[in-house]
């Protein structure tokens, strides 16, 4: 990736405007044909989950309906005394394993009744309670012998007691599972009367029942098919319908996972009556065959918008580039020596840049002459200050001449007044460089106070909590004193009697901490102390110096007093040549 950004940074300005263009054209298309694609296969296939399942509650009415009816039928041969009482009723123990020829008669009267109302009962088996059974079948070409059937031993008798009178379904042929065109429905008969169990009745319904209701589910799809599978008979496929081929596929698939191939799409829903599982399944590649026709056509368009973005590039950079390249030659032709652009530019931007770069150009040498006025001027400057030099000597020696006279005249304060004026004269100047000992920055608050207390009466005092490392560093010169003087002036001098200021410092790593605090009358909002000039001067020159993270900040309470944290980078040592251009190179 680094080598395609490196590559494409080093390409021309016309290339790139067509790269970009190029690329833009082709991420559109891209992205518009792959929506469209994804939301025409998203609706295709919500489309289908919606009217595949509204088929299949169609489907699943209909087969209620005769499900319904066959189970009422049953249901009415709980009130019909005579199968009830005469038949089912007989409580005596015979040991006969069949009915009577009378019993047999009354029980093919009753269930010829039955079937003749349903067509699609294909068969009745009566068993009583004491295990007789009779069979009857709606053809008599369909009719089976099921006496050999051991009735309290098999897999589908407890599930019938264990429904309590409740009808159960299979997907098969309980008494015959070989006779494939059948399903089973079971149900215990239970007296209406005493609740005793009489017998029990399985009904053998064909499964042309289940085809008639899936037969208007018919979507024109080849690969569609539907099927009703049974969860309780560990997933017994009921019913299936559909092209062989496919069916079987789905069939297998289901046998093996219990759940349908994810390239097929699929609706289900459950039947209330057997509790068996409807389910429609179609290909994917079939229902999506004409959502590929519209991803081929959108791949064709992305391919002719993208030739055509080729050639609208490649116009539009070179529109684009040419006044670049104009530029471009004028900006030669300046660097051979030219200065005289007569050339006119539009109004754009790149028109902008070059009416800026004719004026730029037209104008240099007249900077120039600027520029060498501005030298003389600096030299001149120079010989001012070379001169200025001279006073603070005038000034040093009137200072000591009036230090002997007041020695002399034995006027002790006055000596000393003037001494320590001297000394806060000379730590200001200290010959021009910026930075100082932080030694003799203390010694000149020291001096600056003694002077004032000569003024106040000795109201001020002052203590220095400095540690020794800390004083050997070289810092900014007049950072401390403007705080020690605002500490005086502002806190301590509207105080009615003596104040006290103290000085501390320490090193912290690479860095110099200083506190400056006053007993004073404080201030309610410290805002007021920041805009001063000094102060702004002492934050200005440490955030010049120093960079980002260091500076001045305050704490002031009304009638406690104020306190200045000053914090400062320790990064000059005694060692170094401290000079104005020594510090200057930070």
């Amino acid at each position: 990736m680094k080598k395609i950004i490196r590559w494409y940074q080093n390409c021309t300005i016309n290339e790139q405007i067509r790269l970009a263009l190029i690329l833009l054209s082709v991420c559109s298309a891209a992205i518009l044909g792959i929506s469209s694609f994804g939301i025409s296969k998203y609706t295709i296939e919500k489309n289908y989950q919606e009217s595949f399942t509204y088929n299949l509650k169609i489907s699943n009415q209909i087969a209620d309906i005769q499900l319904e009816n066959i189970i009422e039928l049953s249901r009415n041969l709980l009130n019909n005394s005579f199968f009830m009482e005469d038949i089912l009723g007989n409580t005596k123990e015979d040991s006969s394993k069949y009915f009577t020829s009378w019993e047999t008669h009354g029980l093919e009267s009753v269930c010829s009744t039955v079937t003749s109302q349903d067509m699609m009962i294909g068969e009745m088996v009566v068993i009583d309670r004491n295990g007789r059974l009779y069979s009857y079948a709606t053809n008599s070409g369909e009719s089976r012998n099921y006496r050999s059937i051991d009735t309290v031993n098999n897999d589908w008798m407890p599930r019938i007691q264990e429904a309590m009178g409740k009808e159960v379904f299979w997907g098969y042929n309980v008494l015959n599972p070989d006779r494939i065109s059948m399903f089973s429905m079971g149900k215990q008969m239970n007296s209406p009367k005493t609740g005793e169990t009489m017998g029990y009745l399985i009904v053998n319904i064909r499964k042309e029942l289940l085809t008639e209701a899936f037969r208007a589910y018919n979507s024109g799809y080849k690969s569609l098919c539907c099927m009703m599978i049974d969860p309780d008979e560990e997933g017994t496929i009921a019913f299936l319908r559909g092209k062989e081929e496919y069916c079987e596929e789905i069939q297998n698939a289901y046998a093996e996972t219990k759940r349908i191939d994810r390239s097929y799409i699929t609706a289900e829903l459950e039947n209330t009556i057997t509790g068996w599982k409807m389910i429609s399944a179609v290909k994917k590649s079939e229902l999506f065959q004409e959502n590929y026709l519209i991803g081929g056509l959108i791949f064709g368009v992305i391919l002719a918008v993208v030739a055509a973005g080729f050639f609208i590039a490649k116009i539009i950079s070179e529109w684009i580039y040419r006044p670049l390249h104009k530029l471009e030659g004028i900006i030669e032709e300046v660097g051979e020596g030219n200065r005289n652009i007569t050339e006119e530019f539009g109004e754009n931007e790149i028109g902008k840049i070059g009416t800026k770069f004719k004026t730029m150009v037209n104008h240099n040498l007249e900077l120039r002459e600027h520029l060498l006025s501005s030298q003389l001027k600096e030299r001149e400057s120079e010989l001012l200050l070379l001169q200025a030099q001279i006073n603070p000597h005038f000034l040093y020696n009137t200072l000591d001449s009036l230090y002997c006279m007041a020695v002399i005249h034995e006027a002790d304060d006055m000596a000393e007044m003037v001494e320590a004026l001297s000394d806060t004269f000379r730590l200001s100047l200290n010959k021009g460089n910026k930075l100082i000992l932080a030694k003799d920055e203390l010694n000149h608050v020291r001096s600056y106070m003694k002077v004032q207390n000569f003024r106040y009466g000795e109201r001020f005092h002052l203590d220095i909590q400095v540690d020794e490392a800390v004083e050997s560093c070289y810092i900014l010169k007049f950072i401390l004193q403007p705080f020690v003087e605002n500490a005086m002036y502002h806190g301590l001098e509207p105080k009615l009697g003596n104040g006290k200021i103290v000085v501390r410092g320490r090193k912290t790593g690479d860095n110099l901490e200083f506190t400056i605090e006053d007993d004073g009358v404080g201030i309610s909002d410290v805002t007021v102390l920041e805009k001063g000039y000094g102060v702004s001067n002492v934050r200005e020159r440490i955030a010049l110096y120093y960079g980002e993270g260091y500076g001045v900040k305050f704490e002031s309470l009304p009638g406690k007093g104020t306190k200045v944290y000053i914090k400062i980078s320790a990064v000059y040592t005694k060692g170094e040549i401290l000079n104005e251009k020594s510090c200057d190179r930070r």
